[in-house]
């Protein structure tokens, strides 16, 4: 997916890409017997230096992961976005989730969200 997405005027910025952990999310009953892997993408921009690293970006998520049985991405990513923002002090927060051969070879399935906080 990885669109372009426009600067913030100024501030920093954090960016992570293909970030591949396992979840549990699924509409269908055989979608929902087992983890699968998901790529996270996330752009997090801040007025402030952001002391995030590869490492602690992964650890929360999966620690935020772990419990969720969603069966849409949006809303995995509604909920991932409210824990980054309860955790993170950031201006913008830019999610995007993808579930490789989630179609099988014919499709790509993700969402991008995007939220601005205060």
């Amino acid at each position: 997916m990885n669109y372009a997405v426009p600067a913030l005027r100024a501030g920093y910025t954090h960016s992570e890409t293909n970030i591949i952990l396992p979840a549990l999310v699924g509409v269908y009953e055989w979608e929902r017997a087992d983890v699968r892997p998901l790529v996270f993408c996330l752009r997090i921009d801040s007025a402030q230096p952001l002391t995030l690293s590869r490492a602690l970006i992964e650890q929360r998520l999966m620690l935020w992961l772990a419990p969720c049985r969603y069966r849409l991405l949006e809303a995995l990513a509604e909920h991932l976005i409210q824990k980054m923002r309860g955790e993170w002090h950031c201006k913008r927060i830019v999610l995007e989730i993808e579930k490789p051969d989630a179609l099988g070879k014919l499709a790509r399935v993700g969402v991008r969200i995007t939220r601005h906080v205060g």
